[in-house]
C-alpha cells in the first residue's frame, strides 16, 4: 500500500525525518544491548527489531514515508523494552 503519491511533500519530509530519529535511537538502543546475554525470547525480539530497521529503510527508499515511520516506531519501540530489561 503506497501512501506516498497522496501524502504532500512536508509531511512526507517530516515523516522521514521523524524515521530518522527513531532509527537513530534504535541503534543506539541496540548498541546499549550489544554486551548483553539475552534469552531465547529476547533473541527473537532482537531479530524482529533488526527486521524492522532493515524495512523501515526499504521503505523510505522506495518513497513510502508513513510505512517507514511506523516500522521505525514499532523497532523502537521494542529496543526501549529489551533496554529496559
Amino acid at each position: 500500500m503506497q501512501i506516498a503519491p497522496g501524502v504532500p511533500g512536508r509531511q512526507a519530509s517530516k515523516a522521514l525525518q521523524n524515521t530518522n530519529q527513531l532509527l537513530a535511537t534504535t541503534d543506539a538502543n541496540l548498541k546499549k544491548l550489544s554486551g548483553r546475554t539475552l534469552t531465547p525470547a529476547q533473541q527473537d525480539t532482537l531479530t524482529q527489531i533488526k527486521n524492522y530497521v532493515s524495512q523501515a529503510r526499504k521503505a523510505a527508499d522506495n518513497g513510502d514515508p508513513q510505512r517507514a515511520y511506523n516500522l521505525a516506531h514499532k523497532a523502537n519501540l521494542l529496543t526501549t523494552e529489551l533496554v529496559g530489561h
